[in-house]
């Protein structure tokens, strides 16, 4: 929401910097299992929420096995940062 967004811009202009640990399955299409996002850590709420948000519109190059598409569990790190 866009809400949700100022409230991460306003962590940004007051110099908030922080990360998000997280993991999920690709499935064989490419795309983050709703249902498999978990938040490991994180240093802010909102972080984490930017975070699902940004996994519904990610795509990823789907794991393959002897050349057939399979699901993958993946664990990242996102950070947000100033520039």
């Amino acid at each position: 929401t866009s809400a949700h967004y100022h409230m991460v811009a306003l962590l940004r202009s007051a110099g908030v910097e922080g990360s998000v640990v997280v993991t999920f399955v690709v499935d064989t299409t490419g795309r983050a299992e709703p249902g498999s996002v978990r938040i490991v850590s994180t240093t802010h709420p909102l972080f984490a929420d930017a975070v699902r948000r940004w996994l519904t519109r990610t795509r990823y190059a789907p794991a393959e096995i002897d050349g057939q598409r399979v699901r993958q569990l993946v664990q990242q790190e996102v950070g947000f940062a100033l520039k």
